[in-house]
């Protein structure tokens, strides 16, 4: 009996390492998000949880994540649970997201969402922050990243909001006339989302992240993805060269 009882106890402390638990996040195609899975990923493995991911576009991101057919969702801005109720935010930030104002050549001081109004503005369709901000000026909506950046070329707009993370795309849409201009619009801090069945995890999570921050995990993380950025910008604005 002892010998049998000492066997289970073995088994039992063997089986986690061997079976651990694996979660679904629901990721955009973006380099923002990948950047946001490396360190959630990080995380998850630092609390014993392997983290994968689904990719998906936006708004089905976010729908499957609430209804639980994925276990997350990636880089959301806080108070979505207002409209997705189903999930938790986890509190302590992943990254933090820059809105910057991309022009063909005009330079202004940046000074906030008001130093945009005397400019005519393309903003991307469903880009929440920028919708709200920019309420009630001289603005025209696009559907993605090249239309917007067809506009600026054609002079349709002065002024595109976009994420800095964006410098990659347009490096690969060759636009090399355009500028970002500094400081940034906004700089807004993206959370990792767990559907409410995941619960117990966020504490942990919580810790783990602010952890990550303060022993330069999460900077180590984000510095592959900072060099590309940087690496396309310097391609591709004439200032940057």
């Amino acid at each position: 009996m002892r010998w049998s009882l000492s066997l289970l106890l073995a088994m039992l402390l063997c089986f986690p390492a061997v079976a651990g638990e694996t979660i679904i996040l629901s990721q955009r195609d973006n380099l923002l998000a990948r950047s946001a899975f490396a360190i959630a990923s990080e995380a998850y493995r630092r609390i014993g949880i392997t983290a994968k991911t689904k990719v998906l576009p936006s708004l089905r991101a976010i729908q499957e994540a609430d209804d639980g057919e994925t276990d997350g969702e990636l880089a959301r801005m806080a108070g979505i649970e207002t409209q997705y109720p189903n999930l938790i935010q986890v509190p302590e930030p992943l990254l933090n997201f820059d809105t910057v104002a991309f022009t063909t050549g005009l330079i202004f001081k940046v000074d906030g969402w008001e130093s945009l109004r005397p400019y005519s503005l393309c903003v991307s369709r469903g880009m929440k922050l920028a919708e709200d901000g920019t309420e009630g000026m001289n603005r025209y909506f696009t559907n993605d990243v090249p239309q917007m950046i067809k506009m600026l070329l054609a002079g349709r707009c002065q002024v595109g909001i976009l994420g800095y993370v964006v410098w990659p795309e347009i490096d690969r849409l060759q636009a090399q006339t355009l500028r970002s201009l500094e400081p940034p619009i906004a700089s807004t801090p993206l959370y990792l989302y767990v559907n409410k069945k995941h619960a117990r995890h966020v504490p942990k999570l919580a810790a783990e992240l602010l952890k990550m921050q303060k022993d330069g995990a999460t900077a180590a993380l984000l510095s592959p993805f900072e060099k590309e950025i940087q690496a396309a910008r310097q391609r591709n604005e004439p200032l940057a060269k």
